[in-house]
């Protein structure tokens, strides 16, 4: 189902032009007139020639929706649609059948035995107009930063309703103006969709095939400690009987919110945190002497870098403990969701607008499966290609 050119945002004129070769430059109406000239065009029947279409389990894409797809040559279409295959096969219905979710547990063992890995873990915003659409997904990754791969993803979805009582929207964007401001829809969505249940679930999908395997190579899971509520995440995990890795705070996470707190020294506190270079020896002294260079007098934010850095210890730990470290120096420096976070931002400008109606029927997903694809694609063969 095509979506009207109304509820194009900025960017997503930007990204047709661009796959149309149209000039992306003037008025956003005079954009918007120009695709639209281009769109009539290209949908006379004679002209139109669209690749098929991907669908699992009653969930539609059109690659041609992709601005980068539709200016690809049959050959490279080929690769991506290898590329996009394998994906699409590990999508399957969530246990509460109220949606599709991804999840590739193979990719948890591909490692080498010898290395450490962290689980890097977001829920981000793809758009907030007209209706929110989000994706709380969970890469793997080495714990120097490289090789991060998609292991378990999920889409989510809701109108922006406005409520008569209270005279609201349910999912409010978040700003430093009243909603009913001229600045209002400048702001950013910040509730968190996902809930703790669905958080434990994918981990503890993930925790029970490492247990299964016995790998303890992925010693920290990095995301955001506080909006994630991970002290009930992990609570719900460990009643199942499964034992949960050093949960740490993504590094620019905690920083957000030191800046929320008005504390300087304490954004200062965890980067150096994240850049020293710790020895086995003395990293407890490493610590507690940055540590005892906060100067701030807010108590909270305190007690989040000390929870921090006691997080951080257990990560040391677990890292001591493999042959890539015995007795060697280690920086945490790409201990962090940095990569995912650019990730993120890709996703949110590359993603085409579809339906609410679609959206939530799982194309959402398959979406993000075919950004991946993109994302990953090369001429050599992944794995699950051969």
């Amino acid at each position: 189902m095509d979506v009207p050119l109304s509820e194009f945002t900025a960017v997503d004129l930007e990204r047709e032009l661009y796959a149309y070769g149209l000039d992306k430059e003037g008025t956003k109406q005079e954009r918007y007139e120009r695709l639209l000239t281009a769109r009539q065009k290209l949908n006379q029947p004679h002209l139109r020639h669209r690749r098929p279409a991907i669908a699992k389990f009653g969930a539609r894409v059109q690659l041609d929706d992709f601005a980068e797809i539709r200016v690809y040559r049959q050959a490279e279409c080929d690769i991506l649609a290898s590329k996009v295959k394998w994906r699409i096969e590990q999508v399957r219905r969530t246990e509460d059948n109220e949606g599709l979710e991804f999840f590739h547990p193979e990719i948890l063992e591909r490692i080498d035995r010898t290395k450490t890995y962290m689980i890097n873990m977001e829920e981000f915003l793809v758009r907030q107009e007209p209706y929110v659409h989000k994706i709380f997904c969970i890469f793997v990754s080495r714990t120097t930063g490289h090789d991060m791969t998609m292991c378990y993803a999920r889409s989510f979805v809701k109108l922006r309703s406005w409520d008569e009582t209270t005279e609201k929207f349910e999912w409010p964007l978040i700003t430093n103006e009243n909603l009913n401001s001229e600045e209002a829809e400048s702001g950013v969505l910040q509730t968190t969709i996902v809930t703790t249940e669905i958080i434990a679930k994918a981990l503890s999908y993930i925790l029970r095939e490492l247990k299964k395997k016995a790998i303890t190579n992925y010693v920290g899971i990095v995301c955001d400690f506080d909006r994630l509520d991970m002290n009930a995440v992990m609570d719900l995990i460990e009643a199942s009987g499964l034992e949960v890795p050093p949960v740490i705070d993504d590094l620019y996470d905690l920083q957000n919110t030191f800046r929320n707190m008005f504390s300087p020294t304490s954004v200062r506190c965890a980067n150096l945190l994240a850049n020293e270079v710790y020895t086995k020896a003395t990293y407890d002294e490493q610590m507690n002497k940055i540590c005892n260079c906060n100067m701030t007098k807010n108590m909270n934010a305190v007690g989040s870098l000390v929870e921090y850095i006691t997080r951080l210890s257990d990560v040391l730990v677990e890292m001591w403990k493999h042959e890539e470290h015995e007795k060697k120096c280690i920086s945490l420096v790409r201990l962090n969701n940095k990569m995912l976070k650019i990730y993120a931002r890709h996703v949110r400008r590359e993603l085409p607008p579809i339906t609410f109606e679609d959206c939530a029927a799982g194309a959402g997903l398959l979406q993000l499966l075919v950004f991946d694809a993109l994302w990953c694609i090369t001429t050599e063969l992944e794995p699950e290609e051969i």
